[in-house]
């Protein structure tokens, strides 16, 4: 009875801020599971495909991924090097750093054949040095000493065991090359992941993974078959999520992480607060309201909940 209604009272702050996804957002890999990519014809799957690598490369080049994150480097420094993306999704973002910044080669991986499929497209279609592949960061399959610069948004929180990940990015890197990686803590109340049916904060502030995956999947249930293409199909979570698709990753894990391979030396660590970035960070609210949280951010156990996102540079020190 108390797990019905914890899930019963996690429904109802779901619901006081629920969001429906759109076919019309190409940027959400469940595209790829909506009967129009899965029915269509071939030429139709493929203008799909396209329309999701050319979102993600729009959204780069107005954003400037590198100079929101990493406003130090130099462009000339990305200059004819090797780069690898862990977590590609259909290639546009990086198809925009080479174009750019004038990376030499880039590769691609993630864990889905069709963005590696469409990521190839693209870059053959943008006539840049590119490919795209499947696999896990767990299991890199590229030789010792690949890249110069390794870089991941928003992945290293979905991975199932960052230490080894960690292991294998030193691997692949070259004596020297850098990793620059950007992804939230656990505990920022901006990102739960449960945008696919709400955008109601901090809900895993409160209730328990299996909770929140309960409340999500019966929200989803309720919607009928509008929501068909969106739906999970773990009602359980897996060995190594805190919360669904999360593995639980904070800033005191991951600086533990860091300090246990002792090949890592970190060149720089972000303290920009929550509501700094996004498309809503512009607005005159939102940067009033950081201004709250820029101390916070700085103080350790305090930045657990409001630094923005952990984003780091570290550089492979190894011989």
């Amino acid at each position: 009875m108390a797990i019905n209604m914890s899930v019963r009272f996690a429904k109802a702050l779901m619901k006081i801020y629920p969001n429906y996804p759109t076919t019309e957002d190409k940027t959400n890999y469940e595209i790829f599971n909506h009967n129009e990519y899965l029915n269509g014809s071939e030429t139709e799957k493929k203008d799909i495909r396209f329309l999701s690598s050319k979102s993600r490369y729009d959204y780069e080049k107005n954003r400037d991924y590198f100079n929101v994150y990493f406003p130090k480097f130099n462009k000339e420094e990305f200059k004819n090097k090797e780069v690898l993306e862990i977590g590609s999704y259909t290639g546009g973002s990086l198809a925009y750093w080479i174009e750019y910044y004038g990376f030499s080669k880039g590769c691609g991986i993630d864990i889905n054949p069709t963005f590696a499929e469409a990521g190839n497209t693209f870059a053959k279609e943008k006539n840049i040095n590119a490919t795209f592949t499947t696999g896990f960061g767990e299991d890199l399959p590229y030789p010792d000493n690949s890249f110069d610069f390794i870089v991941s948004y928003d992945v290293f929180e979905h991975v199932r065991d960052l230490r080894i990940v960690m292991g294998e990015v030193s691997r692949v890197l070259k004596p020297g090359g850098r990793l620059l990686a950007v992804f939230p803590q656990f505990y920022q109340p901006l990102e739960s992941h449960l945008t696919l049916v709400s955008k109601t904060p901090a809900l895993h502030w409160i209730f328990s993974g299996q909770t929140l995956t309960d409340a999500y999947n019966e929200i989803i249930d309720e919607r009928g078959e509008a929501a068909y293409w969106y739906k999970s199909e773990n009602k359980k979570l897996e060995y190594w999520e805190e919360h669904q698709h999360l593995n639980g990753i904070t800033i005191r894990k991951f600086k533990k992480i860091i300090s246990k391979n002792q090949l890592w030396v970190t060149d720089y660590w972000g303290n920009s607060p929550i509501l700094s970035d996004g498309k809503k960070s512009e607005m005159l609210i939102f940067k009033i309201l950081r201004l709250l949280f820029i101390i916070p951010a700085r103080i350790p156990l305090l930045n657990e909940l409001f630094l923005g996102r952990i984003c780091c540079v570290l550089t492979n020190k190894k011989n």
